[in-house]
């Protein structure tokens, strides 16, 4: 304290000013005015020694406003209301228009509330259970670029973005490359990192980026194929609160020893593939992790085995694999809705009513409300349709099975014999033209049996007769059911019958 000691200095030592000022690190002129301060006012050294800095400061050192007193707000009540959304500039000219003489400029009250905030505690050390959660974010950092690979056909630097999670309790962390942060790839992110792990945490901390969160705050809404990413692992999301890093500040330092560790090393080196890239960010994660820490004495990986692996709980059988969502209003008439250009049945008992669809790499899932209807092979082809025939009514089936590969395919079911008839048949003249002598033929199936039709059909092949009335004879003949031959009545049987009829009714 340069005040107190000058005073010491000259009220119990006969050294000059000068040679004071050398001692203490203050000028001369200083110096000289603190000795015409204390001749002044007959101040000796038990006077001041026992003095508090402050006090010292008020009684030998001026006033740096002159003297002039302005009114202190309550900079409590000011940094409430600046979390609560209150802008500063429009506190301070509320506090100055209740009196506009005696306030602190705006510069002195952002100066004041600063030194305030220094006065107040800011962060919190906190203690992380193992496999509780897990901190998730996507580095970003000017001082250090985004890794990238190069496009061997044009030669172009393509940039990435890097994913980064964290274990808090052991420290091991995660780090892939990405094209995006859209959906997609923020899954397929979080689907590595848990891989990666072995296991599934109890909840994830993440940003509020669009891919997560579709409306912040405190009852935070997921996006949905997020959500159906929480459900599949049973893990529950948290997002950070809006502009506060700290809620996830593991994630953060996380993000920084990677880029410290990793990316720099990545930009020294060319990659012609986004593959590429992951495989040498993966061996370099790998030495990042095995390497052993200063505080703990140990590696990330060492201290993940001992204390997170066995509180993880176990993943899926199947990973999640991420799909896109759509709603289709109203189901058409044709009982066929359109998903990326193309069209998939569902039951005709859902015409007009609401559905959604669910599209993955090789799959079209269509639900409604939570039941699946609908599972289809996801074709691309663009304007074309895909349909069940278990979908259709039943006048829509038998008009869907009127087709010659269709016919083919029954005939096959039915039978070798069957299946060598009907190719007869539909190489006789045009498939389309020998579809009724089809028709006919699966209808005698349905009536005798496909035994019987099968065996009958094996014997007119034999013959070397392929007429439908041939093959009809020969069902007769294996069903041991004779014909029986028609009668014939004459008008004048008939009459004779009507009028004992009539006779009768008359006697009774």
């Amino acid at each position: 304290m340069p005040l107190k000691r000058t005073l010491q200095l000259l009220l119990t030592t006969e050294l000059s000013n000068r040679e004071i000022a050398l001692k203490v690190g203050v000028s001369k002129t200083t110096v000289g005015r603190y000795r015409r301060l204390t001749s002044a006012k007959s101040v000796m050294w038990p006077d001041v020694s026992e003095l508090p800095p402050s006090v010292l400061r008020q009684r030998f050192n001026r006033d740096p406003n002159g003297n002039k007193t302005r009114r202190v707000p309550d900079f409590a009540m000011l940094q409430e209301r600046i979390e609560n959304g209150v802008p500063l500039q429009i506190l301070w000219e509320d506090y100055r228009r209740e009196d506009p003489h005696n306030t602190l400029s705006y510069s002195q009250l952002a100066t004041r509330m600063r030194a305030y905030r220094r006065t107040k505690p800011g962060s919190m050390v906190l203690t992380h259970t193992a496999g509780h959660e897990a901190f998730v974010d996507y580095a970003g950092c000017k001082r250090i670029p985004l890794p990238t690979y190069t496009d061997p056909s044009t030669g172009e630097k393509i940039a990435v973005q890097l994913f980064v999670g964290v274990l808090p309790a052991s420290s091991l962390i995660f780090a892939i490359c990405s094209p995006s942060q859209q959906v997609p790839d923020f899954i397929r992110s979080h689907v590595d990192m848990l891989a990666y792990f072995g296991g599934v945490p109890l909840a994830v901390v993440c940003d509020n980026l669009k891919s997560a969160v579709i409306k912040p705050g405190r009852r935070p809404v997921l996006q949905r194929t997020y959500e159906e990413f929480s459900r599949h692992y049973a893990v529950a999301i948290n997002p950070a609160r809006i502009f506060s890093p700290k809620d996830k500040a593991m994630v953060e330092g996380a993000v920084k020893i990677v880029q410290n560790h990793i990316v720099v090393r990545l930009h020294d080196r060319v990659h012609h593939s986004l593959d590429d890239l992951n495989a040498d960010l993966a061996n370099l994660l790998e030495d990042l992790n095995n390497r052993r820490m200063l505080t703990y004495g140990k590696s990330r990986r060492e201290r993940f085995e001992q204390l997170e692996r066995g509180t993880l709980n176990p993943l899926p059988v199947e990973p999640f694999v991420y799909a896109k969502c759509t709603s289709i209003l109203r189901v058409p008439k044709d009982y066929h809705v359109r998903v990326d250009h193309h069209a998939y049945s569902v039951p005709h008992a859902l015409t007009g009513q609401r559905v959604d669809a669910r599209i993955t790499d090789d799959r079209v899932d269509i639900f409604r409300e939570t039941e699946r209807v609908a599972s289809h092979a996801r074709s691309f082809e663009r304007g074309g349709h895909t349909t069940d025939p278990d979908h259709l009514t039943g006048d829509h089936r038998a008009w869907h099975d009127r087709t010659p590969d269709a016919m083919i395919a029954w005939a096959k079911r039915a039978g070798p014999n069957v299946h060598a008839f009907i190719k007869k048949q539909l190489g006789k003249s045009h498939p389309v033209a020998a579809l009724p002598a089809c028709e006919e033929i699966k209808a005698l199936a349905e009536k005798h049996g496909t035994e019987a039709v099968n065996r009958a059909a094996g014997d007119a092949m034999d013959l070397n007769v392929l007429s439908v009335s041939t093959l009809r004879r020969m069902i007769r003949k294996h069903t041991d059911q004779p014909t029986k031959p028609a009668v014939r009545r004459s008008r004048y049987t008939q009459g004779s019958k009507a009028f004992a009829k009539m006779a009768q009714e008359a006697a009774c």
